[in-house]
């Protein structure tokens, strides 16, 4: 068990061997493919996000690699932080979580402990996929996100406010704003479905219940993903 903390880089930097640099930066890449493939399961993804998480743990793994036995260590680690956190502040959890997982990759890698580096990772991700598979991860799967947009007119409110009492078993409207230059409003409301109601039911009882309605239903908020 003492060799798991074993670093690879014995001795200084200067005299380290290409062969273990080498060693080390595919091992991060085959890390960080390991981790896309992992994130991409059960996700919405983009490709430049992807090609983020697989080439990430290498580039953090050969700064740690240069700077390794000196001040400029923290200075680097300082930096990929504040870089991760600005960059994943349009993005949401598992976005966070895969980037903080691609960044101690490349740390582990970059400080030689390749073996530790193997088995963390293959932990977090066998945890992550279990999670997923059990529906950890999810939101419940009756939740809806509803937005609509009706005249300005108190009746049209009642009218769906009676339409998702009837049925949902639960309903909060988290969102209210004027369109259309003040004509309509846009209500965002978070349900929770009864049992034997499906989305068709839902959205064709208030098409047929209120005058003049635009709505969108979906399982997931709308979030922007710029990572």
């Amino acid at each position: 068990m003492t060799d798991l903390f074993d670093s690879v880089y014995t001795q200084t930097t200067a005299a380290v061997e290409p062969r273990m640099l080498f060693l080390s930066l595919v091992t991060s890449l085959i890390l960080g493919a390991a981790l896309a493939w992992v994130y991409k399961y059960r996700t919405f993804y983009t490709k430049e996000f992807v090609a983020t998480l697989i080439l990430l743990p290498s580039i953090i793994s050969l700064i740690i690699f240069l700077v390794n036995g000196s001040l400029g260590t923290s200075v680097a680690v300082a930096g990929t932080f504040s870089l991760v956190r600005f960059r994943s502040a349009a993005g949401g959890a598992r976005e966070l979580l895969s980037l903080f997982l691609a960044m101690a990759i490349g740390l582990t890698v970059g400080m030689g402990y390749l073996l530790l580096a193997l088995l963390s990772t293959a932990l977090f991700l066998i945890i992550w996929l279990l999670m997923e598979k059990f529906s950890l991860l999810n939101s419940k799967q009756t939740r809806r996100y509803l937005t609509v947009e009706v005249p300005k007119e108190k009746e049209e409110e009642i009218r769906i406010s009676t339409v998702l009492k009837n049925s949902c078993s639960s309903s909060d409207l988290i969102s209210v704003s004027s369109s259309k230059e003040g004509s309509y409003l846009r209500l965002d409301y978070e349900v929770d479905l009864k049992d034997g109601v499906d989305d068709y039911y839902l959205t064709n009882q208030l098409i047929h219940s209120v005058n003049r309605i635009d709505l969108s239903l979906s399982k997931k908020p709308k979030k922007k993903k710029n990572l």
